[in-house]
């Protein structure tokens, strides 16, 4: 008898919960679901920064998906294999790559603006020119999508290149 008065209360509560309500429920359940989504991703964001760092590079790439896609600060749609060219030729140019003042943020839905499990991060990266030893302090901003097997599939990337080139070309 107690099953059957708990039932019936669990069916009553359901049945007289609002169309509102069934909706700020499903909000905060994807809310919820996107935060964790954020928050597993932030720290396989920071981990590739890490192997960026460390000049693990076939590390890092193996953290990318096939079909990868990277938009850099001159250009977009470009191929993983682009990013492992590019990845490549910085760190033939340039040394001591240390990646400060990270600051990650939520990405979110384009509709419902809830978050949606990609990441935004903000920082200053350091580095100096291997030839001339210039020392080189470039502010950055990025935005990147996984996969739900942890795979990066998009990578946005905004900072001042032309100003690192213009730096090189004015001291020779």
């Amino acid at each position: 008898m107690k099953k059957i008065i708990y039932a019936l209360t669990v069916i009553l509560f359901i049945g007289c919960t609002s169309s509102d309500d069934k909706a700020k429920i499903d909000g905060a359940t994807q809310f919820i679901a996107g935060m964790e989504k954020f928050n597993k991703n932030k720290e396989l964001m920071d981990n590739g920064f890490n192997l960026f760092e460390e000049a693990n590079l076939e590390a890092m790439f193996a953290t990318l998906s096939e079909d990868f896609i990277w938009n850099n600060a001159d250009a977009d749609s470009l191929t993983k294999a682009d990013y492992v060219e590019a990845m490549k030729g910085w760190h033939s140019e340039f040394e001591n790559f240390k990646f400060t003042e990270r600051k990650y943020f939520p990405g979110v839905d384009d509709s419902l603006y809830i978050p949606n499990g990609s990441v935004r991060v903000y920082g200053v990266w350091n580095y100096n020119h291997k030839a001339t030893k210039m020392d080189f302090t470039t502010k950055y901003y990025g935005v990147a999508d996984y996969s739900e097997d942890g795979l990066q599939t998009v990578d946005y990337e905004y900072f001042d290149v032309g100003g690192i080139f213009l730096k090189l070309q004015e001291a020779q």
